[in-house]
């Protein structure tokens, strides 16, 4: 009997080890992650003896975390993952700093924390949650899954330096950059061929490389970051500025009566996207 006849017998034949994988790097000197000031707040401070830190900038040997990695196509298909997202408060900040899900995908947010947060989705196109969790929460509560892509920040009202990053796809091709640079892109299902792969950081920006998919594996899929690409990001971002005009547009059309409320809503929810750095040149070979 053949090995894929075993597999379909022991009903196993859907699992896939196929993978787009790759390292994300950072070039040059990483700057000093930022401290952050818990001493208004004694129950997180405690929680922090040796201080907590800003995690918008994650660099270690090298190698940068928290970074949104997915195929960037038109009508890609695939199933949405089974497994639950949760969000996590605990410290006083946001666990993990960076999330992506699927449209359809359960989501929960859970409380660590023996005190009050508030879990604030900055969302537009997507359904918006925004609710307290007065005490520690384990089972967590589930929130609307998400109906399209998007990208936006997740805050608390109680505690302003904690913050998160929800990516939103509509097919399961995508992953977040771990501690040491890596991602695993599950690309099982992909067809052969070749792709657009998508690197994106909430400060350094977005990059793009192709890839050529072959079984659905893709090997040295790497993106490589630089300092600078920050600065040029805090330029602003045509798009949301697009984005705001067109909001503030639909709200001016409800009437005078609503159109501070709905402006100044729609401003507070615009949450400007990384500026696109130069693509990469290097392509990834399948292996």
């Amino acid at each position: 009997m053949s090995a894929l006849a075993l597999a379909a017998g022991v009903g196993i034949a859907s699992v896939s080890f196929a993978d787009i994988t790759g390292t994300i790097k950072f070039e040059g000197e990483a700057p000093e992650p930022a401290q952050i000031d818990m001493s208004a707040v004694k129950e997180c401070a405690a929680q922090h003896p040796d201080g907590a830190f800003d995690e918008s900038l994650v660099v270690a040997d090298g190698k940068l975390a928290n970074v949104i990695v997915y195929v960037k196509a038109d009508n890609l298909q695939g199933d949405v993952p089974k497994e639950t997202a949760a969000l996590d408060q605990k410290g006083c900040q946001y666990h993990p700093h960076v999330m992506a899900v699927m449209v359809g995908q359960p989501i929960v947010v859970k409380n660590d924390d023996t005190f009050l947060h508030n879990v604030h989705a900055l969302s537009i196109d997507n359904p918006p949650f925004n609710f307290g969790q007065p005490t520690k929460d384990t089972k967590g509560r589930n929130v609307e899954p998400m109906k399209q892509a998007e990208f936006f920040k997740i805050k608390c009202d109680v505690h302003p330096w904690m913050g998160a990053h929800m990516a939103v796809f509509e097919h399961p091709y995508f992953a977040v950059s771990k501690e040491d640079g890596t991602f695993k892109v599950p690309a099982g299902k992909l067809p052969d061929g070749e792709y657009t792969l998508v690197a994106r950081h909430e400060k350094l920006g977005e990059k793009e490389i192709k890839v050529n998919v072959a079984g659905g594996k893709a090997e040295n899929a790497d993106f490589s970051f630089a300092p600078a690409a920050a600065k040029a990001n805090e330029a602003g971002n045509p798009e949301a500025e697009v984005k705001l005009a067109s909001l503030l547009q639909k709200a001016g059309a409800k009437g005078s009566a609503c159109c501070e409320a709905s402006k100044a809503k729609a401003i507070k929810a615009v949450v400007k996207a990384p500026a696109k750095a130069q693509p990469e040149q290097p392509q990834a070979a399948a292996k």
